[in-house]
């Protein structure tokens, strides 16, 4: 009975991501997105090697940082915005209600929306190994180790986006309500950061008591998002290869994944309690 039902979850999980991956697929959307974050992986690009040059440097460390990891955040932007509307979308149109009358639950549907986001990543992947080997190639800057250790880790991190728009669609019972609420704790977490970068470096006499108290609050808020914001782990993940310490590298790969993990389950058990209807 146990083999019987998870070759069942199995099955419906596949065809779901399968149905979910063409349908993206054949949307402009992760083209577009994968073009416009080469284009600014290009700009950035040229504009180190115009500093290289004037500045007759003619050796540099791990030149691909910056741009691959604005490749990474614009195409999880899309990502994450797509995972965000994937179940509030299908519940507001009724499919999601038609699926349940299936063999589809709450966990094979999440997972089959986060392995269908997670392949369209690899293709968006392949396409950037693709950009940086030519690049590497054109501007002769190599297509060094550290540079496949990102491209590697970086799945890892799209995993934390993809699973955090997940976990704010399963709040949500319509589209427009996801987008709101995405943009909120976006514009949220830049807001607490931006506030506690400037409180910080302000000396303490200049504060006033008040002013004191909200530096206080917002370091701890900053403290809390530093592990709840999927932008963190993406930091975190492009520092480990500029240490250059195996052991820090897989950590976050594991934070990675413990994260998504966390949010899959609490977007699962939010799905069963909000149910199917819009």
């Amino acid at each position: 009975m146990a083999n019987n039902s998870g070759s069942i979850f199995q099955n419906t999980m596949r065809v779901l991501a399968k149905r979910d991956l063409a349908s993206a697929l054949q949307s402009w959307g992760i083209y577009v997105t994968v073009f416009v974050s080469f284009m600014v992986s290009s700009w950035m690009l040229k504009s180190h090697l115009d500093t290289l040059r004037e500045n007759n440097i003619m050796i540099t460390s791990y030149p691909v940082e910056t741009p691959l990891s604005w490749s990474v955040i614009i195409v999880s932007l899309y990502l994450v915005f797509v995972s965000a509307v994937s179940i509030s979308r299908e519940r507001e149109q009724g499919t999601l209600e038609t699926l349940w009358y299936g063999p589809v639950t709450a966990p094979s549907f999440l997972m089959a929306k986060y392995i269908k986001d997670l392949l369209l990543y690899l293709v968006a992947l392949g396409c950037a190994a693709v950009y940086f080997w030519v690049a590497s190639w054109m501007t002769n800057i190599g297509f060094t180790l550290d540079l496949v250790k990102a491209l590697g880790i970086s799945f890892f991190v799209v995993s934390c986006f993809v699973s955090f728009g997940l976990f704010i669609s399963s709040l949500a019972a319509r589209v427009r309500s996801s987008v709101i609420w995405m943009i909120a704790v976006l514009l949220g977490f830049l807001a607490v950061w931006f506030a506690n970068s400037v409180l910080n470096v302000m000396p303490e006499e200049a504060l006033s008591s008040s002013l004191l108290y909200i530096r206080g609050t917002l370091s701890v808020l900053y403290t809390v998002i530093d592990w709840v914001s999927p932008f963190s782990y993406l930091s975190r993940a492009m520092s480990s290869i500029t240490v250059g310490n195996s052991l820090v590298y897989v950590l976050n790969i594991v934070y990675c994944l413990v994260y998504s993990a966390v949010l899959l389950v609490l977007a699962t058990v939010i799905l069963k309690q909000r149910g199917v209807r819009a």
